[in-house]
């Protein structure tokens, strides 16, 4: 997701203390004599195809999501992560030159926030050292891919769900941990983790310089249709060393040196669409077409490209002010169900330029009135457009810019982080526009 790109357009239309009778705009103070009449339609044509997600951001995010999943409405997809590791407690006389006796990776679970599929599948990960660093001042998308060194592999293999609550030996004792996954390393990793150069262990800056971090990556197993879900889980938060994510290092038998994670922005999560099924394909294949149902899908998977071809279209009935602007998008039916729920909330955003597959906010998406969360009782979202469509017309108007590029429809990547899908109804769609015509 990129910055809005769109500029703000001279304001058409300022009414101060309006009232609103039979249909018409009356000034204060002037009778019938000022009316402006309202006008509203409903029946542009919209066009939708499903598009590749391009553009979801990928550190800076609160959580990452864990998991593959075979979804019977659209085929596969997985989830991971890279994270930079940190130091708990830097030690200037940690003995590098010893044998490990074992290392851990624990990273806690979010339990009951947006878990997304089946929760009884078991799969598998992949555990490996970046050798490509993250540098917390850029921005990262969920495609993007590091570098790690397959040599040191460790694997996980089961739930992705995790709810039990478990200790875990710490120093001389144990230390209680949330919920989470946790991973016995390979006699490699944890050798590396124990061998590295003896400033490493120093400060956090020379750790990076020898151990840029992990990447925790979901295996390419062979999953039954319906199979396979999303966990969130926290490599960020360090309210607690039990709730904290972190890298246990052994040696001499009691002893226990703590790496730890670095924080959000050097936190990537990594999105991996897979195979998609034949309605899908074709659609992605075939993107000028139109579709009477289209999909979004997270993490980093698909989204909807929704074009208004003639609103432009407005601006030859004159000088137009729209008072309210608002798109209905309804799921298709039989689509949302007790494993895979339609999301809470669906984003809608403006792509960057005509050909552009980079997402940009929409004016109205700052405003307590533009929507997007999933009304349960009539299966549907809204979203108001109402500066977004005017500023199209005014850009046409007041600088013969054509900005209609369309719509991107989008499963949120932050707030919440979720591995939902949906599939919308065009048949249904409407977009309602009430404006006036000033001269």
């Amino acid at each position: 997701m990129t910055k809005r790109l769109v500029r703000l357009f001279p304001v058409v239309l300022l009414l101060f203390a309006c009232k609103k009778q039979s249909g018409n705009i009356v000034l204060d103070g002037q009778g019938n004599t000022g009316q402006m009449q309202l006008f509203t339609t409903d029946t542009l044509s919209l066009t939708a195809t499903t598009v590749r997600e391009d553009s979801l951001p990928g550190n800076n995010l609160r959580y990452v999501l864990f998991g593959s999943m075979n979804d019977p409405l659209l085929g596969t997809i997985s989830s991971g992560a890279y994270a930079q590791c940190g130091l708990l407690e830097p030690n200037s006389d940690f003995p590098n030159t010893e044998e490990p006796d074992s290392a851990v990776l624990f990273i806690p679970f979010i339990n009951g926030l947006n878990f997304y599929g089946d929760k009884q599948t078991y799969q598998g990960f992949t555990i490996t050292p970046l050798k490509t660093g993250i540098t917390g001042t850029n921005a990262y998308y969920q495609g993007d891919v590091l570098e790690t060194d397959p040599t040191l592999e460790s694997r996980y293999y089961g739930p992705v769900y995790n709810y039990k609550t478990d200790s875990i030996r710490y120093k001389k004792g144990k230390s209680a941990i949330t919920p989470g996954i946790r991973v016995r390393l390979s006699a490699g990793m944890a050798r590396r983790l124990m061998q590295l150069p003896k400033d490493a262990y120093t400060s956090q800056e020379k750790l990076i310089e020898n151990f840029p971090g992990i990447a925790v990556l979901p295996e390419k197993r062979d999953l039954s249709e319906g199979k396979g879900g999303f966990g969130v889980y926290d490599f960020n938060n360090v309210i607690s060393f039990a709730y904290r994510a972190k890298i246990l290092l052994y040696y001499r038998d009691t002893a226990t040196q703590v790496f730890t994670f670095t924080g959000s922005k050097n936190t990537i999560n990594k999105g991996m669409p897979g195979v998609y099924k034949a309605a899908v394909a074709q659609q992605l294949n075939n993107p000028a077409q139109s579709y009477t149902i289209t999909y979004a899908q997270a993490p980093n998977g698909l989204k909807t490209h929704i074009r208004i071809p003639n609103l432009l279209n407005l601006g030859q009935l004159g000088n137009i002010a729209i008072n309210k602007a608002e798109l209905q998008l309804f799921v298709a039916p039989g689509t949302a169900t007790a494993l895979h729920p339609a999301p809470g909330r669906l984003n809608l955003f403006q792509p960057a330029g005509k050909t552009s597959d980079r997402n940009t906010f929409v004016e109205d998406g700052v405003s307590d009135s533009y929507g997007g969360t999933y009304n349960e009782a009539t299966g549907s979202y809204r979203f108001t457009l109402t500066k977004h469509l005017q500023n199209l017309l005014s850009a046409k108007k007041f600088y013969n810019e054509d900005l209609n590029f369309g719509l991107y429809l989008a499963i949120p990547s932050d707030q919440p982080v979720s591995g939902a899908r949906v599939a919308i109804d065009h048949s249904k769609t409407k977009l309602i526009i009430t404006y006036t015509k000033l001269n």
